[in-house]
């Protein structure tokens, strides 16, 4: 099943369970679309793993995903960079029974990839393109970030989104040095411009 991005971050419970495909050119979406699992989740074990990994010792994958965590409530397993050649060791995964949740991260993958269009055709498993952001996005970050501040106009609002070219990685870091820069939280564009 395809989901919005933006639908999810609003509501991160409608991914629980089975197996969810990430993907796409927006890293920052990407990360922190994790620390929303991760903070949805924090009575689960979380396994980390990347597809290299996972090719090279699918035992202890499969081991993985067969086993109840001991000491949490559930078990949820991070896979990072993966790609077509992980294809079939997923397939085997969505047959096993049980409660698992399986989160799989990419980069941009082709129409062509045999990993997003399972994804798409599949019924048990999820998957999410996470596109570039635009302004508006942006903007709605800005205010949620610096909601207490003072000054909030939309000139300074333009300078911060100018700066980080729309790219929410460098967004997320012009704001923590905004909100370590005006202590006092009100924004001053002098101020600002220099920063």
């Amino acid at each position: 099943m395809i989901h919005k991005s933006y639908l999810i971050e609003q509501d991160i419970k409608k991914l629980d369970g089975g197996i969810t495909l990430f993907y796409g050119e927006n890293l920052g979406l990407i990360n922190d679309i994790k620390e929303l699992i991760k903070k949805s989740n924090d009575k689960c074990e979380i396994i980390r793993l990347n597809e290299a990994e996972i090719i090279k010792k699918d035992i202890i994958f499969f081991r993985e995903i067969s086993s109840d965590s001991l000491f949490n409530e559930k078990k949820i397993i991070f896979i990072d960079q993966v790609s077509d050649k992980i294809l079939d060791l997923i397939q085997e995964a969505e047959k096993i029974e049980g409660e698992k949740s399986i989160y799989l991260f990419s980069d941009i993958l082709e129409k062509k990839s045999k990993l997003r269009l399972f994804f798409e055709k599949s019924d048990k498993s999820n998957i999410v393109p996470c596109y570039e952001d635009n302004e508006i996005a942006l903007k709605k970050i800005i205010y949620q970030s610096l909601r207490d501040f003072k000054n909030i106009t939309t000139e300074n609002i333009n300078l911060i989104i100018e700066n980080c070219s729309l790219n929410r990685t460098k967004l997320k870091n012009e704001l923590d040095k905004i909100k370590s820069f005006f202590l006092n939280k009100t924004l001053k564009t002098k101020n600002l411009e220099k920063l």
